[in-house]
């Protein structure tokens, strides 16, 4: 690699220095939520100093034998995308860099980037934590109800959707999706629960598991996990019901005591991308 001081002591300008070695900046500032927007880097060294949740560079067009050196020194994963939609970061429409990581971007054709070296560059998982803080109630027994979420909170490419039963991610990968639902009887007998996971709104296969609640005001909490396939835009739903009406998902504010008690919480952890 060229350095400048040696090539400007060799007695060329300092523009044709800047054409071999390329210069730099120090204090660029991430931009957008996509590549329509992302700031686009124009230097073959580039320190992104300001990165705020969900902002992006986009590189230049790719060129073959083109190194580009970017470093996150903001604090927030920096999405990099590449010029267009013809071109890839790694075989991907995008790469994530870490804070305080840096990498070298290499184009091996004139649509294709590549990550040489650096550190910290790799995908951050994604993940979500949801509550429901109100008890939930079926209107009719025996018919299939979706657990809503009131809160998203820590969450990274998992949110709440429209209706708010529905959990969505960003991206593609395998999901590990958790739950605790504190069930509760309001009325004597014996009471039948079902619990299952559905993605866009179709049962998952074989996923459905049972309890059965005995007698008015004796909570129990069922909690188990899936582990599903999910792709990018696709929703979960948790769903329930019951042989009975009476059967409610238990909410109980806050003591002196303890804290508040949601009725549901549920956890989504991408283990794969």
């Amino acid at each position: 690699m060229a350095i400048p001081s040696r090539v400007l002591g060799a007695g060329v300008d300092s523009l044709k220095t800047v054409s071999i070695c390329g210069d730099g900046v120090n204090t660029l500032v991430a931009a957008g939520t996509s590549a329509g927007d992302a700031t686009t880097v124009t230097y073959v060294y580039t320190n992104v100093s300001t990165v705020t949740a969900g902002s992006g560079i986009k590189l230049p067009p790719a060129e073959m034998g083109e190194t580009i050196t970017i470093a996150n020194t903001g604090a927030n994963v920096l999405t990099v995308y590449p010029s267009s939609t013809a071109n890839t970061i790694n075989g991907a429409a995008s790469s994530e860099l870490l804070p305080g990581g840096s990498c070298i971007y290499s184009a091996t054709s004139n649509t294709t980037w590549v990550t040489l070296q650096g550190y910290q560059q790799l995908p951050k998982k994604r993940y979500g934590a949801l509550i429901q803080v109100s008890t939930l109630a079926l209107t009719s027994a025996n018919v299939a109800s979706a657990v809503t979420f009131t809160t998203i909170d820590p969450a990274y490419g998992v949110s709440i959707g429209s209706p708010a039963s529905r959990v969505v991610v960003a991206d593609t990968g395998v999901y590990d999706i958790q739950f605790s639902a504190q069930v509760d009887n309001t009325s004597g007998g014996d009471q039948q629960v079902w619990i299952w996971p559905r993605v866009n709104g179709v049962n998952v296969p074989n996923s459905a598991s049972t309890l059965r609640i005995k007698g008015n005001d004796s909570e129990i909490v069922a909690a188990w996990n899936f582990m599903l396939s999910l792709t990018a835009g696709q929703y979960v739903e948790l769903m329930w019901t019951a042989d009975s009406t009476n059967v409610v998902l238990l909410a109980a504010s806050a003591t002196s005591v303890y804290p508040a008690i949601p009725a549901v919480i549920l956890t989504v952890n991408e283990v794969s991308l």
